[in-house]
Order: C-alpha cells, then sequence, then structure tokens
C-alpha cells in the first residue's frame, strides 16, 4: 500500500511540474525514478541568435506556472531542483541571479542558485500546499562566447529531483533525467568578431 500511495504521490508532483508549455518554450521528455511515463518540463528561454566570439550576452530562463497542485493525501511538494547545462567554460562569475518579482511567494522564499563545473544549479526550498499552485521564479545570467566563430552554444537542461510530502508516507523522493541528457533548449552560434571579418 505504500508503494502504491508513493507513485500516486509521484505522478502528482511531475503532473505539477509539467504544466502545458507557453508558445516557443522547450519541453524536454523525461525518465523518472517514479511515477508515469511520457512526462515533460517546460521552461521559456530568452537569449540571443548569435553574438561575437569573445562577447558576453545574457540568458533568461522563465518557469511555468504549475496550475492546481492537488490528491488525496497529499501535504505538500517541496525541494525541487533543477541543473541547467552550460557551455564549457562560458559563465560569467557573479552573474547568476533569481528575477526580482518573478515567481510565487511559496518558491521564491529560501530560492537560491548555485554554479559548478559548468553546471548552473537552481534550488526552491518553499512548500507548495495541497490545492495551490506556484510558478518558479524567472533566472538569468551572463555567459561568454568562448567557442570557435561558427560553433554552437548550447544551453541544456540536464536533470530535476522533488519531494511530495503525504500521509503516512512522509517524503517521496523522485529524480528525472531528460531524454536526451543533456535536453539542448537554447542555443547561440558563435560570429566571427567584426574586426576581423574587415578585408
Amino acid at each position: 500500500m505504500k508503494t502504491t500511495h508513493a507513485l500516486l504521490m509521484a505522478s502528482l508532483l511531475l503532473a505539477a511540474i509539467a504544466a502545458p508549455a507557453d508558445a516557443g518554450s522547450s519541453a524536454p521528455l523525461l525518465v523518472c525514478t517514479k511515477g508515469p511515463a511520457g512526462q515533460r518540463f517546460h521552461v521559456q528561454v530568452t537569449m540571443p541568435a548569435h553574438v561575437e566570439a569573445g562577447a558576453i550576452y545574457t540568458v533568461r530562463i522563465d518557469g511555468v506556472g504549475s496550475g492546481t497542485v492537488t490528491h488525496f493525501g497529499l501535504n505538500y511538494i517541496h525541494d525541487m531542483t533543477v541543473d541547467y547545462a552550460l557551455p564549457a567554460g562560458a559563465f560569467v562569475p557573479g552573474s547568476a541571479q533569481l528575477v526580482a518579482g518573478t515567481g510565487t511567494a511559496n518558491v521564491v522564499e529560501g530560492a537560491s542558485l548555485s554554479y559548478g563545473a559548468d553546471v548552473l544549479e537552481v534550488v526552491l526550498p518553499g512548500k507548495v500546499k495541497d490545492g495551490s499552485s506556484y510558478t518558479p521564479p524567472s533566472l538569468q545570467f551572463q555567459l561568454r562566447a568562448t567557442g570557435a566563430p561558427g560553433s554552437p552554444a548550447v544551453l541544456s537542461f540536464r536533470d530535476f529531483t522533488l519531494k511530495a510530502n503525504a500521509i503516512v508516507v512522509g517524503d517521496v523522493d523522485v529524480s528525472c533525467a531528460s531524454t536526451p541528457s543533456p535536453y539542448p533548449i537554447g542555443t547561440t552560434l558563435i560570429a566571427m568578431p567584426a574586426r576581423a571579418a574587415l578585408p
């Protein structure tokens, strides 16, 4: 019975994260340790189509509203962690920030960003109670076009982990990876610097 309840809770949790996508958003297919197949993770990415080699550019990732999170026996969902893979060596130190005024209060409080080994991690420890909804805060950061002219700088979704707290069973852990992993969600083409293109 505990296993069945855990799977139901995992299904609910994934449904909450995999809300309908906005036009132009990316939606990686997920493979999860619990829950049904065919779940997707939706985000809206804004980044330039091309930049000159060596230039610094800004990337913004906007989350999508969850819709109502509800299931019999659910107390709340919490501790959502999302990892994004960045182009090698491109991250500009200190540039990552949560965008002020975005996201709902139930997940903005305590939210944080960290970077290491070309991975940007978003942590949302807040609790989303049964019968409520949430929207993740937007984040933005800067990258330097470190690749060779003509090469793509690819931003990818890698994975996420979450917990659902339920009556009787307590916390249910769910870990999901994209298919393929990492999954490209945005690309900037690196162009020849203008000065180098002059005869």
